[in-house]
């Protein structure tokens, strides 16, 4: 086995875990959120922006200053989470005030976001020293170590799996996670309990979109080193498969993200060395998850 191949699919599988990790919460209170496409780009971009701006603090009059390393990385993402749990907030004030419905809300907004933010990379944030159409590459000092080189497989895949246990510990070990439950399963019998309905829709659709935004800042770090325009082409929707397929369990997701990595990346290879169309990837991906979810046992969200 391709050691490169290997390391990229658990690597890609690392950025579904995340995604996947914001798609759970938002099934488990039964709300779709469609727009993970988006919110991945939007996260990256604001990731790969504040971290070329932190660069010119690294290094200031020939002396090096790595102890602010962590801290830079650690603010890029924070901002990454809150900008895009912000996108879905958005919505979900607009579904709870308004009467939109959530899930045509957060497609749209994602639809929008991406050529807003090809306007950026194509105008004021593009790369003046590089021949691409993306932001300038981070610096190295923010780039996660390989751990199997020459594959992008990075320690964000142990993070990730960290995330899961959290998220499982959060749906299902906690009050706030059983009353997202039983949002999920009933909103009558929710309010008839008193929950604060507002409130459950309000925090984990910020959760969602967060984790998205997240996943995509880990995608900039520890794999692209700068964000290009469509990078995030079918991260979103894979993620969120691998939500389904794991009936929104966060500890399922583990494997059925590995699952969805393996698949994503293999396949691509096979179109690659077979002169097939990129395209038949996705429909053979499609044929296998269409195929999956019939013999997957049911289960409410």
């Amino acid at each position: 086995m391709n050691i490169y191949y290997f390391g990229s699919a658990l690597n890609l599988s690392s950025i579904y875990m995340i995604a996947g990790a914001g798609a759970s919460i938002s099934l488990k209170s039964g709300k779709l959120n469609l727009g993970g496409e988006g919110q991945i780009y939007c996260g990256g971009f604001v990731c790969a922006v504040l971290l070329n701006f932190f660069s010119q603090f690294i290094q200031v009059q020939n002396r090096q200053f790595n102890c602010f390393i962590p801290l830079f990385v650690l603010i890029s993402f924070i901002l990454s989470f809150f900008i895009c749990g912000l996108q879905t907030l958005f919505c979900s004030f607009l579904q709870i005030k308004k009467k939109a419905d959530y899930l045509f809300t957060t497609y749209i907004l994602s639809a929008a976001t991406i050529p807003f933010i090809d306007g950026l990379i194509a105008g004021p944030a593009r790369s003046k020293t590089d021949n691409l159409l993306a932001t300038p590459f981070i610096h190295k000092s923010f780039r996660f170590s390989q751990i199997m080189p020459p594959s992008a497989l990075n320690l964000s895949f142990f993070g990730a799996i960290l995330i899961l246990f959290f998220f499982f510990f959060l749906i299902y070990r906690t009050a706030y996670g059983r009353k997202l439950c039983i949002l999920g399963i009933s909103q009558e019998f929710s309010r008839f309990a008193g929950y604060d309905i507002p409130k459950l829709y309000y925090s984990s659709s910020f959760i969602s979109g967060g984790m998205h935004g997240l996943a995509g800042a880990c995608a900039i770090c520890g794999t692209y080193y700068a964000c290009h325009s469509g990078f995030y082409t079918g991260m979103g929707w894979n993620a969120f498969s691998t939500s389904l397929l794991a009936m929104s369990n966060p500890l399922l997701i583990l494997p059925s993200s590995i699952f969805m990595g393996f698949l994503t990346t293999y396949s691509n290879k096979f179109a690659l060395y077979n002169n097939f169309a990129f395209d038949m990837t996705s429909l053979l991906q499609g044929t296998i998850i269409f195929i999956i979810s019939f013999i997957t046992p049911k289960k409410k969200y």
